[in-house]
C-alpha cells in the first residue's frame, strides 16, 4: 500500500501566506512591519495592503461590494497558491509592491 505523500511546501512558512491575505491591508501591515529580513513575506505584505485599499475605495457602493468579495477570495487564493510554493502576482499591484520590498 502506498504511503500518503506529507511533503511540506518548498517554504517553511506554510499557511502564513492565507493568513497575511485574510485581513488584507490590516494583517499586511503587521507583517510588513515584524518581517524585517523575509522579502518573500513583505511583498505578499504589500500585495495585500494595496489589495485592501482598493477593496476600501471599491466597498462605498453596494453594488461594488460584491466586487470586494471576489477581491478578497483571490486573496486568500493568493496566500493559498504561495503555502504551496507556487508564486502568484497580482497584476499592476506586484510591480508596486517590488519598489517598497
Amino acid at each position: 500500500m502506498p504511503e500518503k505523500d506529507t511533503k511540506k511546501p518548498t517554504d517553511d512558512k506554510g499557511l502564513l501566506y492565507v493568513l497575511i491575505y485574510f485581513f488584507t491591508w490590516l494583517t499586511g501591515i503587521i507583517f510588513y512591519i515584524i518581517e524585517k529580513d523575509n522579502k518573500k513575506v513583505r511583498f505578499h505584505a504589500l500585495q495585500a495592503i494595496f489589495l485592501g485599499v482598493i477593496m476600501m475605495v471599491l466597498g462605498f457602493t453596494i453594488i461594488l461590494s460584491i466586487l470586494d468579495i471576489f477581491l478578497w477570495l483571490y486573496g486568500l487564493y493568493i496566500g493559498y497558491k504561495e503555502s504551496q510554493g507556487e508564486t502568484v502576482r497580482v497584476p499592476y499591484l506586484a510591480d508596486f509592491a517590488d519598489k517598497y520590498v
